[in-house]
Parts: structure tokens; C-alpha cells; sequence
């Protein structure tokens, strides 16, 4: 018996500040428009308090740890919330993480009014978003910004856009000036492509792999956001990815993207290919207050070729067997028990997205479910 062929299926997309703050409950409804609310949960339509409140708190901290690598500690506990977290949960990931934390510096008075990709500026933009926010509202806020924001959309290997979505998502002020902030002050503009055709992602992906521009650049940067920058940065990775646009349709490319990161995940238990993943739910979460959906698509793949590059190019892209996924629930207590900022960010975004999608439509579900698996399993990123 042949199996029937599976549609690809539009994602659903939140619709409005604080929406779909809670988990996204499973709907058996046929697809829907792209532009969709999240389901909500009636018990959990205001904003979580307990996490708002936890998430003002941290304002003065610092977008880095004391070792370098990115501040995780308020889009972890937004992700706990997310997924049923109580206050008490909240408050003992914060003992647990806050010895890693550094406080903000003061903004230098040479950066009052801070240009945009100057990271000593950070704070300078958290002040000014903060107070355009409150003056202007934040949709209003999102409808200025976000079209010059987003034109670098990898910023801090998408860790302004992942924090910026998170705000949105629990109507948190403060969260939402501090993703804009981070997009704005450490802004690195990443190009579209420029080719006239257009490839689906796991065909471009194996363009890259197997075509020999590339076969000879060794990229040395250790760090994440160093290294996709250096990637990028590359004439000969620009020259490789500009005539590779991602298949047309909002919906066909976003599904094909996902499906692809899900893939490169599995094959590769990567550190930097589960950002892709995160950043693909954070793409949905704004989704709404986007004018130029195809322009913040070509420029995902950009950035998306960059990871595929960063860690060597892959293909093909196979997996073993790892044994049938964990169900959500086990998933989720995993996951709020962890002190594992990247178990917890994964196991969420990766529940999130499938809480949107059938899994009798699309693959993509179950995939989602075996890469929160697999970081579970391994019980590292």
C-alpha cells in the first residue's frame, strides 16, 4: 500500500501582543491562514505575572555572561512559563544560572544617541526602547523598527530576535526592549540572495555541499556569533549562496526551512543548528508585525546556509535511529526540571511549532518531537 502524500502544511502564527502567552494546545482543525492566533488557554489569557515581574527585574543585566556566550536566563524562564512553570520554578533557575550573570555597564556618554551596530550602545537602546514602549505602545514600536531591524536578522546568532519574540509573545515591555535593543545595537546586516530561480532548503543545502567554491575556506572563529559572521562575511560564501533563494511562498518556504533545520539537527546533535530551530519559532511568533515576509525569509536562508557552513557542510544529512521520541508530557517535566537552558528553549519552541501543525499533514511535527528528544537524551546542546 503506498502512503498517501503529505500536503505541506501552513503554520499558525500569533496574532497580537500577548498572545499565545501560555502552551499551545493541540487543535484537529483543518489548515488555516498563515496569519493565525495561537489557541489559547481561557485560564491564561492576561499576561503571567510571575514572569513579567521576573523579567523587569533582570533589566540590568548585562546581554552577555561572564564567560562570553550569551545571556540566556530571561528567554529560559519566558520558555519555562511557556510550559507550566510556577514561580517557585522560575525563582530556583534563576539561583541556579544568576552566578554567570554581569551587570550592564552605564551607557558612555558618547553613545546618548547610539548608531546602529555599535554594540557599546546596548544600553543607550534599551533606554530608548524602553521609553518609546511606553509612549508609543509597542505594535506601533514593532511597525517602525522591525523592517530595518530585521534586516539583520542573524544578530547575535538570532538571539535578538529569539528574546524580541518572547517578549511579544508575554506582552513584557522590558523583554521587548531588550530584543530590540540587541538587534539594533549589535546589529550585522545579513544579505539577500540574489538569484532569479529559487531551491528548496535541503536541495540548496546539498548545493553547498557538494559544489567545490567553498572546499578549501577554513573558518576559524570558535564562538558562534563570530562565526556565522566570519561565514557570512566570506566572498567566497557569498558568492556560493547569492543564487540560492529559498523557494517562493511564505508558507512552502517557511515548512521547508523547518523541515530542514529539524533535519540538520538530528544529523548533527549541532549547538548552532538548534538556534535555527528556536529562531524559526521566534520568526512565527512575529510573523504578524512583519512588512516584507519574503524579503525576512531570504534572509533566514542566508543566515541558514551561514550554520549549514559554520559546521562543515553536512551531507548527506543522516541520522541514526534513535529509538521512538518521548511523548510531550515526559518532554515538558524534562524540561522544567532542567537546569539546561537549551533543553528547556528547544523542548519549548519545538512544542510550541508542533502544537500548530497535524501531524496526519506534515512530517514536521514528529520531527520536532525527535530533536526535543534527542537534546533530551543526550542531555546536552
Amino acid at each position: 500500500m503506498q502512503r498517501k502524500a503529505r500536503r505541506a502544511q501552513r503554520p499558525r502564527h500569533i496574532k497580537g501582543i500577548g498572545a499565545g502567552a501560555s502552551t499551545p494546545q493541540r487543535s484537529d482543525a483543518p489548515s488555516q491562514p498563515l496569519i493565525q492566533a495561537f489557541p489559547k488557554d481561557p485560564a491564561m489569557t492576561a499576561p503571567a505575572l510571575p514572569l513579567v515581574e521576573r523579567l523587569t527585574a533582570l533589566r540590568s543585566d548585562d546581554t552577555s555572561l561572564t564567560n562570553g556566550f550569551t545571556n540566556h536566563l530571561p528567554m529560559t524562564l519566558a520558555a519555562l512559563s511557556a510550559l507550566g512553570a510556577d514561580a517557585m520554578v522560575l525563582d530556583r533557575f534563576t539561583a541556579h544560572y544568576r552566578g554567570q550573570v554581569r551587570p550592564l555597564p552605564p551607557a558612555p556618554a558618547a553613545v546618548a544617541s547610539p548608531s546602529l551596530g555599535d554594540g557599546t550602545g546596548y544600553p543607550a537602546w534599551l533606554d530608548f526602547f524602553t521609553g518609546q514602549i511606553a509612549l508609543q505602545g509597542p505594535e506601533q514600536v514593532l511597525a517602525d523598527w522591525l523592517p530595518a531591524l530585521l534586516e539583520g536578522i542573524s544578530t547575535a546568532a538570532f538571539h535578538g530576535l529569539i528574546r524580541l519574540a518572547y517578549g511579544v509573545r508575554f506582552a513584557c515591555a522590558t523583554e521587548m526592549a531588550g530584543g530590540l535593543a540587541m538587534l539594533a545595537a549589535y546589529r550585522t546586516l545579513t544579505p539577500l540572495p540574489t538569484g532569479v530561480g529559487s531551491t528548496g532548503a535541503a536541495e540548496g543545502l546539498r548545493a553547498l555541499a557538494q559544489g567545490t567554491a567553498l572546499a578549501e575556506v577554513r573558518f576559524e572563529q570558535p564562538m558562534i556569533m563570530r562565526r556565522l559572521v566570519e561565514v557570512m562575511r566570506h566572498p567566497a560564501f557569498a558568492a556560493a549562496v547569492s543564487p540560492l533563494r529559498i523557494e517562493k511562498g511564505a508558507d512552502r518556504a517557511w515548512s521547508s526551512l523547518a523541515l530542514a533545520a529539524t533535519r540538520l539537527y538530528r544529523a548533527t546533535a549541532d549547538f548552532s543548528a538548534l538556534h535555527l530551530i528556536t529562531a524559526l519559532h521566534a520568526l512565527q511568533v512575529l510573523w504578524p508585525f512583519m512588512r516584507d515576509h519574503a524579503a525576512c525569509l531570504q534572509r533566514f536562508w542566508f543566515a541558514f546556509c551561514a550554520v549549514y557552513v559554520a559546521i562543515g557542510r553536512p551531507w548527506p544529512m543522516a541520522y541514526a535511529d534513535d529509538g521512538p521520541p518521548l511523548d510531550w508530557p515526559t518532554l515538558t517535566q524534562v524540561a522544567l526540571n532542567s537546569t539546561d537552558e537549551h533543553v528547556i528553549k528547544l523542548v519549548e519552541s519545538c512544542h510550541a511549532m508542533a502544537a500548530t501543525l497535524d501531524e496526519a499533514e506534515s512530517d514536521l511535527p514528529l520531527q520536532l518531537r525527535r530533536c526535543a528528544s534527542l537534546l533530551v537524551r543526550r542531555g546536552h546542546a
